[in-house]
């Protein structure tokens, strides 16, 4: 699949945007203004730059001195590990898998991601005896588009048997959480635009490690669902978030995954590629549907969502016979990126490609 190593970020920067889009090299000009601005608030506040950048990344609200933004830290983003691992009998019949495959997919990835020897102590990364871990998985799209379930309940195996987690310290969620779980934090307060949101408890105080599983679909024409997307189960306000434009998803997204609870818990990243949507979503529609027989494993949200974003144009670009590229999702990952959350130029990303034919 040399398609998802063909698009450097020159690449990328040059293709055109539809109107009242911003362009990759807009959107750093932005962030670089928005950085000027950060320093010379800090100086008011008598605070060095590195302070105040610990303080926001502490996941504080950013209202310090009235406003807040992100230090460019892609510079110093070490390279983000992506296995795209797909097994030909994974589908049983329309959106059902075979439980047996999908644990034998998910053994494979985890191994060829941490490099282990064995299975268990590829798991064994993942969770550790004293945690808690949240496994965010997205059921909205039932019965065609949700994260399948068969996912969850290897994770709570496997990381009971081989991470030795207690099992009822492993709760699978999505947006209704029982009590105390779903009670709100304090507010955050994200850069761009000054949106505040509350997280569930669950991701700042109770859980250690969380578990990122998300669905690989389009969402509102150019804009994708995967995992940075799936965290607005996590707050009380998601339709805040909501509208493609510049200054909404494609920044707000990579912002709210960046919040210290999200960033620094996130121990894995899976991105149902099973049967993905290619256009028309977030609402299924058969005829954008496809088997891709996949599954996208990683620790970085940025760089497995920009792996979905090449795969879903490749097959976009493949229906209409020409380019249809997803302008939004494209902003959404470069913001990722400028931000410092994770990769997503394809030449900072080392895919690893398995066919378990």
């Amino acid at each position: 699949m040399a398609h998802l190593r063909d698009r450097g970020s020159e690449q990328v920067a040059a293709l055109p945007c539809p109107r009242g889009h911003l362009a990759l090299g807009e959107i750093c000009a932005d962030f670089a203004r928005r950085d000027a601005v950060l320093s010379a608030r800090a100086a008011a506040c008598g605070m060095t730059r590195r302070q105040l950048l610990a303080f926001l990344a502490a996941g504080a609200s950013a209202t310090v001195c009235g406003a807040g933004a992100w230090a460019s830290a892609a510079g110093t983003l070490p390279r983000s590990r992506v296995v795209l691992v797909t097994h030909p009998e994974v589908i049983i019949k329309d959106y059902r898998v075979n439980p047996p495959i999908m644990r034998q997919m998910l053994d494979r990835a985890l191994v060829e991601l941490t490099g282990k020897r064995t299975e268990s102590l590829a798991w064994a990364t993942v969770g550790r005896q004293d945690d808690f871990v949240a496994i965010k998985h997205n059921s909205i799209g039932r019965p065609t588009l949700h994260s399948h379930t068969e996912i969850n309940d290897v994770l709570a195996s496997r990381l009971a048997a081989d991470a030795k987690v207690n099992p009822e310290r492993i709760l699978a969620v999505d947006r209704r959480l029982p009590p105390p779980h779903n009670a709100l934090s304090e507010p955050f307060t994200l850069p761009s635009r000054g949106l505040k949101t509350r997280l569930r408890r669950l991701y700042t105080d109770q859980a250690t490690a969380i578990v990122n599983v998300s669905v690989l679909k389009s969402h509102f024409g150019t804009g994708i669902s995967a995992a940075m997307k799936n965290h607005l189960g996590s707050v009380n306000n998601p339709a805040a978030f909501h509208g493609w434009e510049p200054d909404c998803m494609p920044k707000s997204l990579p912002e709210l995954n960046a919040l210290g609870p999200l960033r620094t818990k996130t121990r894995l990243v899976i991105v149902d590629a099973i049967r993905p949507l290619f256009a028309g979503g977030p609402v299924d529609q058969p005829e954008y549907r496809w088997d891709f027989r996949s599954l996208i494993v990683a620790t970085d949200p940025v760089a497995a969502t920009a792996v979905g974003l090449r795969i879903l144009e490749k097959q976009r670009a493949s229906v209409r016979g020409k380019e249809w590229p997803m302008t939004a999702a494209r902003q959404m990952v470069a913001w990722g990126q400028v931000i410092g959350l994770g990769n997503a130029d394809a030449d900072r990303i080392d895919l690893v490609e398995v066919d378990m034919a």
